[in-house]
């Protein structure tokens, strides 16, 4: 038998151990992911995947590795793939890996300690570990995963992923040698690639501070509002509210919220009042009255009352009513 054999032979009786080692592997992941409530991050349902016998004949004997012992040396027999939206989930992801109690890891590929290094060069980027386990583990009264059995992990974005599939059936499957010219585009593909995210970074960056902002403001507004309404629902989505804070976003500064913390504080009978106008006839409008943004909007009216009448978003008539309650 011949070493191209009993490479086959191997793996075939192998076969079981490395695809119960990937399906665990990816389920332990999963479950983290679960534990932490993160499991949005993953963009493309993650599985593992038995590489093609083919591929790793190719990959041990005919690819000029110069392997001491090919079936060994080869760490990707078995491989588990994540795809996140965007850079900032990969350390997630890589945490969880990094600190599984059950297997150890080598960091063979990461594409920002590459990009420190090499800050000039633009290639395919991804996050590659190999995960080994550190004690034997039994699937079945048939089948043990043997200490030490490797399964490699990748990790990457969308965009990544993308790239790395056009390239793997354009380039690196392609039977002619790439020319140069095809390389430089690619390094430009990765090139722009890069630079999209970090864009949309910078976008769901300011996104998040603007959501934060919003939420302090609703959050305050639903907490003053249940001391003078007792049977405000808070479990249900306040749409009204979350509109008129958008409407007035621009105004909400930080002097302005220190302001609204202290109103009722301030202005002790407040309180009583607004709960005997809220639940009357001088607010027509029940959609206001319903609304958190009632509390929201009279303070505005007695502290930005300009701002307030040129950006209401509804009706003349509520305006008005509103603005009375506050003698304006």
């Amino acid at each position: 038998m011949n070493e191209v054999d009993e490479f086959i032979e191997i793996f075939d009786r192998e076969r079981i151990i490395y695809s119960s080692w990937g399906e665990l592997v990816l389920q332990r992941i999963c479950d983290s992911l679960a534990e932490k409530d993160m499991e949005s991050i993953l963009k493309i349902t993650p599985s593992y995947r038995l590489k093609d016998i083919s591929s790793l004949i190719e990959k041990a004997f005919y690819r000029s590795k110069n392997y001491d012992n090919p079936y060994k040396d080869i760490t990707d027999k078995v491989g588990v793939r994540f795809v996140v939206l965007l850079t900032d989930d990969i350390p997630i992801i890589k945490d969880i890996i990094e600190n599984c109690p059950i297997w150890e890891y080598s960091d063979d590929r990461d594409f920002i300690k590459e990009k420190e290094e090499k800050p000039y060069l633009f290639d395919y980027q991804s996050v590659h570990y190999v995960v080994k386990n550190l004690e034997p583990i039994s699937i079945d009264e048939n089948t043990i995963i043997p200490v030490g059995t490797p399964c490699e992990i990748q990790v990457r974005t969308l965009l990544q992923h993308a790239y790395a599939e056009v390239s793997h059936d354009s380039v690196y499957k392609c039977k002619a040698k790439p020319s140069s010219d095809i390389k430089r585009r690619m390094a430009r593909t990765i090139a722009l690639m890069e630079s999209t995210d970090e864009l949309f970074l910078l976008a769901k960056n300011e996104l998040n501070k603007s959501n934060a902002k919003i939420e302090k403001w609703a959050s305050l507004s639903i907490s003053m509002n249940c001391q003078i309404n007792e049977n405000y629902n808070k479990k249900a989505k306040d749409k009204i509210l979350y509109h008129i804070l958008n409407v007035y976003f621009d105004t909400l500064t930080d002097p302005l919220f220190k302001t609204y913390q202290s109103y009722f504080e301030v202005n002790q009978d407040y309180k009583e009042y607004f709960s005997e106008k809220i639940n009357s006839d001088c607010i027509s409008g029940s959609y206001i009255k319903q609304s958190a943004a009632i509390i929201f909007c009279l303070f505005m009216v007695d502290k930005k009352p300009l701002i307030f009448r040129n950006k209401w978003p509804f009706s003349e008539n509520d305006l008005n009513e509103i603005m009375l309650i506050m003698g304006k």
